[in-house]
């Protein structure tokens, strides 16, 4: 069951993802979270946001029927998205892609190698080179 071809190609799997973790695209991931894991004011940004969430939720189970409907959609939508353009949050977004984006291109490089049966589910259609949906999906690939 296991031989030598299966150590090499797991040998090569732990190269790969040595070179993944030493890359700039990690590193500058890393030093994003650990920002925004220390930065004290969006500490307090996403705490507000995650009470002003459960408000919401509470609020749409009545949709525009609650009284406080339209105050607190607006209210929500003002505190996400002062949230998703502070410059610490909007950088680690940045840099989160970047790194989804190096290993989406990887796995449809390491499928395409295989075969190009194989299907890769990487939620980027920039990464598809045939795209045969059927699920209604309304894509115009």
């Amino acid at each position: 069951m296991y031989d030598d071809q299966l150590f090499t190609v797991l040998d090569r799997a732990d190269e790969l993802n040595s070179m993944i973790l030493t890359s700039e695209c990690y590193n500058q991931y890393r030093l994003d979270q650990l920002a925004l894991e220390q930065d004290t004011e969006v500490a307090v940004m996403k705490t507000n946001l995650l009470r002003l969430k459960e408000r919401y939720d509470e609020v749409m189970r009545f949709g525009r029927y609650h009284p406080d409907y339209m105050e607190t959609l607006l209210t929500t939508r003002r505190a996400k998205k002062a949230y998703d353009l502070h410059p610490i949050v909007a950088a680690a977004k940045r840099s989160e892609v970047a790194l989804q984006t190096l290993l989406d291109e990887v796995l449809v490089i390491i499928a395409g190698a295989v075969s190009e049966e194989v299907k890769v589910e990487s939620g980027n259609p920039f990464f598809t080179t045939d795209h045969s949906c059927s699920g209604g999906c309304s894509c115009s690939a």
